[in-house]
């Protein structure tokens, strides 16, 4: 490790080290501040299960209450004499039993803390008897309603509200059971009007807890200085989602987090439900990370800056410096170094300068520099080759697998392994005419592959199979015949490739199919051809022109003209040394 620092630039490890400064520093704050949040989570967490628990108690206890008297009337000896008062032989009887029911439904009902209704109903003799005025027996109501469990109605005839109702039965409930097959049944009902005050008490101007009670299905009961659109949100996001009895997450309301707190009620089974804005809660500790984040940004401004003063006034002038006598050490001896600094480079800048100009002019002089230019331009040229096809030609190989044509595969694999073999084989920058059409031989069977309406034919003479020529010549010019010429055509596409010797030349002529060109547009061609200096749209034809110029001399080259088979003819041709010697 401490080599690898030995290596790293000045710059990089000044950077390095006031990187190592920084990090930690950031990571103590960032540690603590987690911390510290989780910790006032908790706090608020356990702060609102306390309250949640207390609300939850509260309506707990008084729905118990109501329970406990509405089973405490069910078992009382005048309501067992008011279900049977057609027994009794005297009017007075019955008026003192319905006295008596009465003053103790008034009693219990003036005792509860909530408003509240409690009815009796007698089916045997269909009628009812109740603390809130004169009510019918309604038989399809029962029916309907009846259940030992809280259950929540909307508003009706009885409560101007929607209200929560709850029934006790003698002898013991049955859902299978008419209610006229019970002899004795109490009601006890109440209006949410007293969940709604109760949430009113709980909430006043400075507590930030807003509860209200939730259920799926129904709409919440809300205190009414609640705020309708959190609620709304709240609703929204509790009925995606199944909830156990009690649970705390943190939703964002508004564009602001709230710990949200949620506990069931045992008797009415709803959702108590409160939530509670954290950047309240987390307001100093938001503050302390703020002057922290501020006081860490400047630190970091004046390190960048110093790192930028280093870097200009140090770091430009080494890299210039350096990239300038890589240059030279590759051969490039016109590198010089534009760039004039107002401190201590400038000598070393004029002094490098001086010297790459001074080394150029000795090794201009020397006739060799000639020759390795050339093939160091050669080489340069023949690299530029590139094969962008194989990506192609792995798709091809992929999807034919995918699709189960094994013998697609083979036959792509093999002439693609054998066509880079060839190509990419390090050395000698020469090959024989054999060898070159085998690779175009490959090259077009890839092709073939791929567009199938296309066929071709190449054309060697015995006594040229061991002509040597320059590696990969032919196949740019295949490449346009493919690209610029069949790749377009409708019907099956044509290439003829063949190689003779007439007059003390080589010539090898590629012949396509395609639409061709006219003679004005050949002649442009050729223009752009023999005197561009590698356009991008030129690079296979004038990479192939300037390989065989600087291979053979001025006598090679390329010619263009109309094939007989309707597309273009590109002939390249070259002395024959032998011929040319004598």
């Amino acid at each position: 490790m401490l080599n690898k620092f030995h290596t790293l630039s000045t710059f990089a490890k000044i950077n390095l080290i006031l990187l190592i400064m920084l990090v930690p520093l950031l990571g103590m704050n960032y540690y603590s501040n987690h911390i510290g949040t989780g910790v006032v989570r908790d706090g608020i967490h356990r702060a609102s299960e306390t309250y949640m628990s207390l609300l939850t108690s509260q309506i707990d206890t008084t729905a118990d209450q109501l329970s406990v008297f509405s089973l405490t009337m069910n078992r009382d000896s005048y309501v067992a004499a008011y279900t049977n008062y057609e027994e009794s032989s005297h009017p007075y009887d019955k008026h003192g039993i319905l006295k008596n029911i009465n003053e103790k439904l008034n009693l219990n009902s003036l005792s509860l803390p909530w408003t509240n209704q409690f009815t009796i109903y007698s089916p045997v003799a269909q009628e009812a008897l109740s603390n809130g005025g004169v009510i019918a027996y309604d038989e399809q109501f029962l029916s309907e309603h009846l259940s030992p469990q809280w259950t929540y109605l909307p508003a009706d005839n009885r409560y101007a509200q929607p209200y929560f109702v709850r029934h006790t039965v003698e002898p013991q409930y049955s859902p299978d059971k008419p209610p006229g097959d019970y002899r004795v049944i109490t009601e006890a009902s109440f209006s949410v009007f007293n969940l709604v005050k109760m949430l009113d008490q709980f909430k006043n101007k400075e507590n930030v807890h807003d509860p209200f009670l939730y259920s799926p299905g129904h709409e919440p009961i809300v205190s009414r200085t609640s705020k309708p659109d959190y609620i709304h949100k709240l609703q929204s996001h509790l009925s995606g989602q199944k909830l156990a009895d009690t649970g705390h997450e943190t939703v964002e309301l508004h564009g602001k987090p709230y710990l949200v707190t949620y506990q069931i009620t045992n008797t009415l089974q709803w959702y108590l439900v409160d939530y509670v804005p954290l950047e309240h809660a987390l307001a100093p500790m938001y503050r302390t990370n703020q002057m922290y984040y501020i006081s860490a940004a400047v630190l970091i401004t004046l390190s960048l800056i110093l790192s930028y003063f280093i870097y200009r006034n140090v770091q430009i002038p080494i890299i210039k410096l350096t990239n300038s006598a890589r240059a030279i050490a590759r051969g490039d001896f016109s590198a010089k170094i534009d760039y004039h600094p107002k401190n201590e480079f400038q000598v070393l800048v004029y002094q490098f300068n001086s010297m790459a100009g001074k080394i150029k002019e000795l090794i201009e002089t020397i006739y060799e520099s000639k020759i390795r230019l050339q093939q160091a331009t050669l080489k340069q040229l023949q690299a530029q080759i590139d094969p962008h096809f194989l990506y192609n030609s792995l798709n091809f190989i992929k999807y034919c697998a995918k699709s189960g044509d094994e013998e697609a595969v083979v036959s792509m694999a093999v002439n693609l392994g054998a066509y880079y073999r060839t190509a990419t084989r390090s050395g000698d920058a020469r090959t024989t005419l054999e060898e070159e059409l085998k690779l175009i031989r490959n090259y077009l069977e890839i092709h073939k592959l791929r567009m199938h309406e296309m066929n071709y034919e190449i054309h060697l003479p015995e006594e040229l199979r061991l002509t040597e020529v320059p590696r990969l010549i032919v196949q740019p010019v295949v490449e346009n015949a493919i690209v610029h010429g069949i790749s377009h055509l409708e019907q099956d596409g044509f290439i003829r490739i063949s190689a003779e010797s007439d007059g003390g030349f080589f010539t090898i002529t590629v012949e396509d199919s395609g639409p061709g060109l006219s003679r004005s547009e050949q002649e442009e061609l050729m223009y752009k051809v023999t005197h561009a200096q590698n356009e991008h749209d030129l690079c296979g034809l004038w990479n192939v022109a300037q390989r065989l110029v600087l291979q053979y001399g001025d006598t090679a080259g390329i010619g263009i003209e109309s094939s007989v088979y309707g597309g273009l003819k590109v002939c390249l041709y070259w002395p024959d040394a032998v011929h040319k010697e004598e």
